[in-house]
């Protein structure tokens, strides 16, 4: 009669046990923030709650100092200060942030043969408009505008501004060309998901992922199964398919059409080409895996640039083996590497493979 009692409470004993493993090892946190004009999600495996908090809220930290450093188009952050800095012929003390986005952009700049230039963000600026999408059917630029702009855009062009120009002093950055003017574009968002990921490891996570404006970084995996993200189409509306990642590496997606407006069989878009001071028509969007986010954002953007003829070459430059490219038209090419790692939703007659 005593026998069933103790083995009852021996049985209950190991349930609980059983029960507590499977929770830590299966449960997920989602943490949600507002950082650099869109919502990061941080998913966190296999830890309690409490601890998820504050490594989510350390990693909002950091993120929260790359707002500070701010975008070329806005009056307030570091970047812009830097610029008018820059345009005076003056020097000016950096954040480590900005100073390290510096770092990364020159490496980025050389691997790119200069197709990747963030030193040329006044041609950026040149095309810089707002308006609600329902308003943007027509162009703002008038045929004469449009000229006006070109021509300003060829001005720049021959002033050769360049990531070779700035000059590093510490954290004391000048430039020995006045029409340098800095705008990382998506490069920002791809330096954010490392450092937020480099901090999630030093605190010892090893199974995690950041989701910030529809690309990823992730290590380890969800439980008993891998971290994945969604990969869409035109639009970035309907899905594709999804990829599975690795054990530690990024999944990176730009589009061409971020703030874009038509004009007939025209439309002005945030990617420009640095050699002609003109946005980009041929490739709509690009989504490469990479062990560096940053990287990914790089070369993505560099392929915007190159369009799809020279996208073998470009893409081994930068270190980019697994490649997914989207043509205005909807076409859609990938890479081989880019196809193994690709589960589609549907097969369509405009995917094609690229040697």
């Amino acid at each position: 009669m005593k026998t069933i009692p103790r083995l009852a409470a021996v049985i209950g004993i190991l349930v609980i046990l059983l029960s507590t493993g499977c929770g830590r090892s299966q449960s997920i946190y989602d943490g949600k923030l507002e950082v650099l004009g869109t919502l990061a999600g941080i998913s966190i495996a296999g830890l309690p709650d409490a601890e998820s908090i504050t490594a989510v809220g350390a990693v909002e930290q950091d993120l929260r100092q790359l707002d500070q450093v701010g975008y070329t188009f806005s009056s307030e952050g570091e970047l812009h200060e830097l610029n008018e800095t820059i345009a005076r012929g003056g020097s000016r003390t950096v954040s480590p942030e900005l100073r390290d986005l510096i770092l990364n952009a020159r490496e980025l700049y050389r691997a790119s043969g200069g197709l990747f230039n963030p030193a040329a963000g006044e041609l950026v600026a040149l095309w810089e408009f707002h308006c609600n999408k329902a308003d943007c059917t027509e162009s703002p630029y008038p045929e004469e505008v449009q000229q006006l702009v070109e021509e300003k855009a060829a001005a720049v062009i021959a002033m050769h501004p360049s990531m070779e120009d700035l000059v590093l002093n510490g954290n004391e950055v000048s430039s020995k060309n006045p029409s340098v003017r800095l705008e990382f574009g998506d490069m920002i968002r791809g330096y954010a998901l490392d450092k937020g990921m480099a901090h999630l490891k030093k605190l010892d996570i090893s199974n995690a992922m950041i989701e910030l404006g529809g690309s990823v970084r992730s290590v380890g995996s969800r439980g008993e199964h891998p971290w994945w993200n969604s990969v869409t189409g035109i639009g970035g509306v309907h899905s594709v398919g999804y990829i599975e990642l690795g054990e530690d590496e990024a999944v990176v997606t730009v589009r061409a059409f971020d703030r874009s407006i038509g004009k007939q069989d025209f439309v002005y878009r945030h990617v420009v080409d640095p050699r002609t001071g003109l946005p980009v028509r041929e490739v709509n969007t690009v989504t490469i895996i990479h062990d560096s986010a940053a990287w990914a954002n790089a070369a993505a953007t560099t392929l915007l640039i190159s369009g799809i003829d020279d996208w073998a070459s470009v893409a081994s430059k930068m270190g980019a083996r697994s490649v997914m490219i989207i043509m205005q038209d909807g076409t859609m090419y990938t890479s081989t590497t880019m196809e193994e790692r690709l589960h589609w939703n549907q097969r369509t007659e405009h995917q094609h493979l690229v040697p």
